[in-house]
């Protein structure tokens, strides 16, 4: 199965970049793209701050921040 191709269709090149270098590997290093894609949304989306410097529950934070000004709740987004 093509994993890479189904990330792919999942997440933009930019944000599988993001959670591959976060994993330890090159941005281009697509041997453990099936277990990004087993990944929750909410992982990933921890994963993506995480390497972009926002450490410590700042996922939560941003949630309930988008939740207040747009009125969407990400936690109710699934895989």
């Amino acid at each position: 199965m093509d994993y890479t191709k189904l990330l792919e269709e999942k997440y933009p090149i930019s944000i599988i970049q993001f959670v591959r270098q976060r994993e330890g590997l090159d941005k281009k290093d697509d041997s453990m793209d099936k277990e990004i894609l087993e990944m929750s949304n909410s992982e990933v989306f921890r994963e993506v701050l995480a390497w972009n410097g926002f450490l410590g529950g700042w996922d939560h934070i941003i949630k309930d921040w988008i939740k207040s000004i747009y009125g969407i709740n990400l936690d109710e987004f699934k895989k």
